[in-house]
């Protein structure tokens, strides 16, 4: 098993629709995304909202694969947040409750194969 470590994604400042933050490798088929963790950082003066969903491979957002679902970040706070295991194909959408409030950074995590 192959252990491969890299930054995933770009600080990225979310609005308030769903947006593709990232999203698992296809090759091999057999990657894993494990070990991960995104930091939301709110950095204005009002607590806002955030979500984020962990979604299948040809899925859709839904609240089935919600994992951290309008979750309070207070203002000028962060939270750190565990991502489930994806796999090949699976994908991270985000969206705030305020538009250019929050932004997702990665902060570990690696690539199984």
């Amino acid at each position: 098993m192959a252990i491969s470590y890299a930054k995933f994604f770009q600080p990225t400042l979310l609005t308030t629709s769903l947006v593709t933050i990232y999203t698992v490798p296809s090759v091999p088929p057999s990657t894993l995304l494990r070990n991960a963790r995104v930091r939301l950082t709110n950095f204005t003066t009002l607590a806002t909202t955030a979500r984020v969903h962990a979604v299948p491979s040809a899925g859709s957002a839904s609240t089935t694969n919600a994992f951290f679902y309008d979750v309070t970040v207070p203002a000028d706070d962060y939270i750190d947040v565990d991502l489930p295991i994806l796999a090949a194909g699976d994908f991270i959408q985000a969206l705030a409750g305020t538009a250019t409030s929050v932004n997702i950074q990665v902060i570990s995590g690696g690539l199984f194969s």
